[in-house]
Order: C-alpha cells, then sequence, then structure tokens
C-alpha cells in the first residue's frame, strides 16, 4: 500500500534475524517510531550542528524565499574527521594531507592527473597557508563545488540547485562516490508560479539567484574572516585552511553564477564566459584566448558609479549583467585571485561532448544521410552491433542506446551519444556498414572516407585522452593536435544552412580542455558525471519522502537529507563501537 520496492520486505527478515541473533537482543526491547528514532539519535550523538538553517532571502520583486543553509564547517568537519573517509586509502597519491606539499618525485605528479598536479595547486595553497606563527599547522582544505538545478516532477515544478561540495585532497575513486560530498545549501525553485509570464528583467532573476547563492556560502565566508578553524585530523591537532578551487556546472548554470550573457548570437560581444573571443572565434580549432580577469568587472563597477549609461555600456561590451555577484565578495576565498570566479568554471565533457558536439555531429549525419533506406539499414546494422557489443566480455566500452536509431540523438543520455559515436566507428570498419555509410554519405573518394574513419578515432580518443593522466609537456604541447581533431570534425560534419554553424561556446569550450588541464588536472577532475549521479542521493531520494509541495520543497528535502546523515553518523558509530570489541585483547 506504501509502493515500496519488493526487495523492501526480504530486507526487513534478513535485518531483523540479525538482530534477534545478536547478543544485543532483548525481547523486552520497544521499537521506536521514526519521529522518536532521529530525536533519540541526534541527543545520542549530538549531531544538531549539522541541520541545516533556514534563511530568509530577500529577492528584487520584495518577496520572501526560505534557503536551506548548511554549515561548511561542520560539513567539513563531519569528512575530515570520519575514519571512514579520512583514512590513507582515500588520499590522492603524493599528496601530503596535512601541508598541502607535493612529492614531486613521485610518478603519478610528473603528470597531469590529481587535482594537486595543476599548476594552480601550489599558488593557492602558498596564499591561504602561510604557517607565519610556529604553533600553527595550517592545512589546506580545498573545495570542488558541484551546482545544477535538477527536478524530481515531470514538469520541473518540485525543482532546486543543490549546492554541494568534495575536497580536493580525496582521490579520484573517492570523489566519485557521494559518500565523499557534502551539502552546503539547497536553493530553491524561484521561477515558480513565474516562469513566461514573469516580465521582469533577467537581471532580477539572475540577481535573485546570487542573492540565494550569498546565503549559502556565508559559512565558507566566515570560515576565511575567521582565520580558519582548529580541528584534529587522524590524531593531529592541525589549522583548516578553506577555499574553493573551482566550480563544476553545466554552460547555463556557469553563465549564471558569473551573470554571464547566454546563448551564440551575433549581438553578444562576448559569447563564451572566460575570455573576450568574439562570435566569429568560436569555431576557431585554435584561438588565441585574452582570458578576462576580476580588474575588468572592478573597473566596469567603478565607470557606473561615476556614470551609469557609460557602466552599463562597459558591462554590455563585456557580456555581464549589472548584478552584485556572490562569487566576488572579498571575503569568499577563490584559487584564482586574478581571474576570480572566471577562472574557476572549467568546461566538462558531459556539456561540452555529449551535449554539446556529439549531438551536433548527430545531427550534422541526420541532414546528409536524410531519412531514406540508407538511414534504416544503417540503423539495423546499429543494433546488431549493439547486440554484440553487449556480449563482450570486455566491458571498458562506452554505453550507447538503441531507443530510437543511432542517428536520431533524441532520448538519448549525453553518455549515451559517445557510445553511439563509438558503434557508428565500429559499424564503418564492418564490410556491409562501410559500403552503406560511404553509400549514404556520398564519399566519391577512398582518401575521404579513411580520412572520415580517421576523424571518429581521433575525437574518440581525444575525449579519452582529456581524462585520463597525461604527462605534463605532452600536455602542454598538445594544443595543435586538438585543433586538427577539431578541424577535422568541422570538415566532416557540417551544419544545415539557418544555423550558427560550428560558432557555438561549446565548440570554444573544446579548445579550453589544455589550459584548464594544466591549471586543474586531468579533466576527470571536472567532470560532471560524479555531480549529476549525486542528484539521486541529495536531491531525488529524499525529494521522495517530502510532502510534495513545491514552497516547502527545498526546506523539506534539506530536512530529509539531514535525516540520512544523522543515522548515517550513528551507523558509524555503532560500528566503531564494533570494531573495537573484535579487536584483540592486546590490542585495545
Amino acid at each position: 500500500s506504501h509502493k515500496a520496492p519488493i526487495k523492501l520486505y526480504d530486507d526487513i527478515v534478513d535485518l531483523f534475524n540479525e538482530y534477534i541473533g545478536s547478543n544485543n537482543f532483548d525481547k523486552f526491547a520497544k521499537l521506536k517510531s521514526r519521529k522518536s528514532f532521529i530525536t533519540a539519535n541526534e541527543s545520542a550523538y549530538n549531531v544538531t550542528h549539522l541541520r541545516p538553517k533556514y534563511r530568509n532571502v530577500v529577492l528584487t520583486d520584495a518577496t520572501e524565499v526560505t534557503v536551506p543553509v548548511f554549515d561548511a564547517q561542520s560539513m567539513i568537519l563531519d569528512l575530515v574527521t570520519n575514519p571512514f573517509t579520512m583514512n590513507a586509502s582515500n588520499i590522492a597519491a603524493g599528496y601530503d594531507v596535512f601541508t598541502g606539499d607535493v612529492d614531486d618525485s613521485f610518478p603519478d605528479n610528473q603528470c597531469y592527473g590529481e587535482v594537486h598536479t595543476g599548476d594552480e595547486w601550489i599558488k593557492a595553497k602558498n596564499r591561504y597557508c602561510t604557517n607565519t606563527d610556529e604553533i600553527d599547522n595550517d592545512m589546506p582544505i580545498a573545495m570542488i563545488v558541484f551546482a545544477d538545478k535538477t527536478h524530481t516532477d515531470l514538469h520541473g515544478t518540485l525543482s532546486v540547485t543543490p549546492l554541494i561540495f568534495t575536497l580536493t585532497c580525496f582521490n579520484r575513486s573517492a570523489r566519485n562516490n557521494t559518500d565523499f560530498w557534502r551539502p552546503l545549501a539547497y536553493i530553491p525553485n524561484l521561477s515558480l508560479g513565474k516562469n513566461k509570464a514573469d516580465k521582469r528583467e533577467t537581471k532580477d532573476k539572475i540577481q535573485d539567484e546570487h542573492r540565494c547563492l550569498s546565503a549559502g556560502l556565508e559559512s565558507v565566508k566566515e570560515i576565511h574572516r575567521k582565520g580558519g578553524f582548529y580541528a584534529t585530523v587522524m590524531g593531529r591537532v592541525v589549522k583548516i585552511k578553506v577555499w574553493i578551487h573551482f566550480i563544476i556546472g553545466d554552460t547555463e548554470g556557469n553563465n549564471k553564477l558569473l551573470g554571464h550573457y547566454p546563448g551564440n548570437k551575433k549581438q553578444v560581444c562576448r559569447p563564451y564566459r572566460d575570455c573576450r573571443c568574439n562570435y566569429d572565434d568560436l569555431m576557431n580549432p585554435n584561438p588565441s584566448c585574452v582570458y578576462t580577469t576580476i580588474a575588468e568587472m572592478r573597473e566596469a563597477k567603478r565607470v557606473k558609479r561615476e556614470n551609469v549609461q557609460d557602466g552599463l555600456a562597459l558591462l554590455k561590451s563585456m557580456s555581464r549583467y549589472d548584478i552584485k555577484n556572490a562569487l566576488t565578495c572579498k571575503d569568499l576565498p577563490l584559487s584564482d585571485m586574478e581571474s576570480g570566479p572566471w577562472g574557476i568554471t572549467p568546461p566538462e565533457l558531459l556539456h561540452a561532448g555529449g551535449q554539446g558536439v556529439i549531438k551536433y555531429v548527430f545531427e550534422s549525419l541526420s541532414y546528409q544521410i536524410g531519412s531514406g533506406k540508407d538511414r534504416d539499414e544503417i540503423d539495423k546494422l546499429h543494433v546488431r552491433i549493439y547486440m554484440i557489443i553487449k556480449r563482450q566480455s570486455e566491458r571498458d566500452f562506452p554505453r550507447g542506446a538503441m531507443r530510437n536509431g543511432i542517428i536520431d540523438g533524441t532520448k538519448c543520455q549525453a553518455s549515451e551519444r559517445k557510445g553511439n559515436l563509438f558503434l557508428l566507428l565500429c559499424i564503418a570498419h564492418t564490410t556491409e556498414g562501410s559500403l552503406k555509410l560511404q553509400k549514404a554519405l556520398g564519399y566519391p573518394s577512398p582518401s575521404r572516407w579513411k580520412n572520415f574513419l580517421e576523424c571518429l578515432k581521433l575525437y574518440l580518443a581525444m575525449e579519452e585522452w582529456f581524462h585520463d593522466c597525461n604527462q605534463k609537456e605532452e600536455v602542454n604541447n598538445s594544443r595543435e593536435m586538438i585543433a586538427k581533431v577539431l578541424s577535422m570534425l568541422q570538415n566532416f560534419f557540417p551544419r544545415e544552412e539557418g544555423t550558427n554553424g560550428w560558432n557555438i561556446p561549446k565548440m570554444h569550450a573544446m579548445t579550453k580542455f589544455m589550459v584548464y588541464m594544466i591549471r586543474y588536472g586531468s579533466a576527470m577532475n571536472f567532470f560532471g558525471g560524479p555531480g549529476e549521479a549525486a542528484h539521486k542521493f541529495f536531491v531525488k531520494s529524499p525529494g521522495l519522502k517530502t510532502q510534495r509541495r513545491a514552497k516547502e520543497f527545498a526546506g523539506q528535502t534539506a530536512e530529509q537529507y539531514y535525516h540520512v546523515m544523522v543515522t548515517q553518523y550513528a551507523l558509524r558509530a555503532i560500528m566503531s563501537q564494533e570494531d573495537m570489541h573484535n579487536l584483540p585483547r592486546n590490542e585495545l
């Protein structure tokens, strides 16, 4: 009657059997209700500091919204004092977790791999961890923040933007686990009841989001104002210094975080958020980007204070909204003090590749092949290859999809598009598929077909290379090869008339991966996949346990996630006690 999963019955049976067979079983004990159980654990383990606080934020139209905010210090302490997360197996190799020093003799540190191998790490660490006092032992705790709007219903009414973070000291496999992420805030759906009927200026809508964001980041700013805080980590007393190393998000989300104009229209002076390139530079496979600085924004604000019209004109030439940006607050510690927030929002392959370049590749194929018999036969080959690949013992293949055929990109996830591109390459290497594709694409010469196959192979290899751990010299010398692959892609997959061609921000983003790999290590470090997967844990699962009321959805979701943290805390405490009881007497 409660629409519970079928396996829940077996799980409850196993739980009771284990309890009845344990030494702690008491047949006279009475089980508590859920609410009493949570309250008892709160008081027993003193975890009320993990509870979200509810901040009322006044929006530009004088209405108020409630933003549930978690204390950053409590969340960080919950990670660094937890023996299940803070142990040697979860720490990045070749990295001193207490000082932030990098062992240059360690082989992996000769490559751009973990976050500390990026060039920005030492600069940021030296800026915030000064160790000026002899009794201070500054421990760098750099945050990787993920922000992306998600919804739990069909039409997006029950939507929320979770602001979550993990720490750079953890290795890649640890950061892929939701146990190593914690929330900072849940920004509610600010467009509720407004949508297209909302006639306010776009800058006011963006400003509302930044007011909520500012409330969510207040505890991080407070840590910086206090100069850090003391904690006992792995048996050692340290002073924890905190900053935001970089932010992961999609193109739309990052534009809102930076107050940047969306889209790639010719009228937009700077279509991409972090540089001065114009519309015509977007399809350049090897652009010479001049990166923006925070000093530019401060100058524009100064000009506006002296002359409003001149200031607004200058902001428009920079493609920026006239807002008070939550990320430019002087008390918010960022890794890049020169570029500010504009230098800490790298592109990531889930959206730049799967939702961007590969999506347009299949649109171009659809345009070139049409919808006749050839396409139907290619789709049939796709189904055959898809089933053959599934039967292979080798599982390290990108996952494809066959819902709508290989060329139709609808009803397809970003990661599945990459899998379909790989399947297209497999089809092109079969005798039957080669003939059908050459005929459908109208390639008259073997040389063009050979170059077409080379283009597919190079692009898929380039995406894998972005996420790999590569020698630093190789990365620094990779620009020409990346430009070659992107040029081939534009040549073999022209976009149809009536579009912007390849003058799109996501094509420009592909040229920037090398730059951000040098700054922050392998592109896997700022990949959006783990953050997107965390939506199930931070929003969708707790969101199902709410009353599903739009106005209270963010607050109730935060409260339900807090209950998850309480029970996990209690479970860890019980497991620690059991481990102590199981130790031999000479080790106790």
